[in-house]
């Protein structure tokens, strides 16, 4: 599985990063590679199984290659029994079958972004002093300096559960808390609060079926009121 090598211990990686930019220098409509560390810094896909697809600027979607630069402003979905991992410096993102995660377009400052609108992902994220990271959902935000966190989203609501570290969460409707390792946060649809539960007592979203004619997910993509919670 994807998830061996996606849990192994973490190494800087040279080579892929000299990929990276090899590929921004060569490729048509790009800055030259002089330039290359004054762009938005992109992802990179370690690998990628199954079905899966990425599009940039709501294009048109293109197959997910393993070795492929993500840039903001795209989004990725995936298929059923797919799995892509996803590697930014040393954060990584493993992103299971039949999900939807946007790369935002780049905002000013320091932070990293992303949307998980539908399915399941574990975020691996370097430990900094300040709060650096942040995942959107429909119905909760997560913010952290360095953890290690899955992330559930359903059209009912929305999930963090937290195996590594702290991580702060919040709803739209302003309830926001700090979840411990071992334990996972929901919100759900139509409602301002959340919920705390121990992860080992708490309910496993049921896994998409295996089926190779089942649609791509679709979200909704309702509006995102982001409650940023402090660390």
């Amino acid at each position: 599985m994807l998830f061996d090598s996606f849990s192994a211990p973490r190494r800087r990686s040279p080579l892929v990063l000299l990929f990276a930019l090899l590929l921004l220098a060569v490729a048509p409509g790009v800055a030259p590679a002089q330039e290359v560390a004054a762009l938005p810094p992109s992802w990179i896909v370690v690998a990628s199984q199954g079905p899966a697809e990425v599009r940039h600027d709501r294009g048109a979607w293109l197959p997910l290659m393993s070795g492929a630069v993500v840039a903001a402003a795209s989004e990725i979905r995936t298929g059923p029994a797919a799995e892509v991992l996803l590697q930014h410096g040393e954060d990584r993102v493993h992103l299971m079958g039949q999900s939807y995660l946007e790369l935002p377009a780049a905002e000013d400052g320091t932070m990293t972004r992303l949307v998980q609108w539908l399915g399941s992902a574990l975020f691996e994220v370097d430990h900094r002093p300040a709060p650096h990271f942040e995942v959107d959902m429909p119905y909760l935000t997560a913010i952290v300096k360095g953890t290690a966190f899955t992330v559930d989203v359903t059209r009912d609501g929305s999930a963090v559960a937290v195996t590594e570290g702290v991580v702060a969460v919040a709803t739209p409707g302003g309830a926001a808390t700090r979840v411990a390792a071992g334990m996972t946060a929901r919100g759900y649809a139509g409602l301002s609060g959340l919920t705390i539960e121990d992860s080992d007592a708490a309910d496993s979203p049921e896994s998409p079926p295996a089926d190779a004619d089942h649609p791509w997910p679709a979200p909704d993509f309702q509006p995102i009121t982001r409650t940023l919670p402090q660390m």
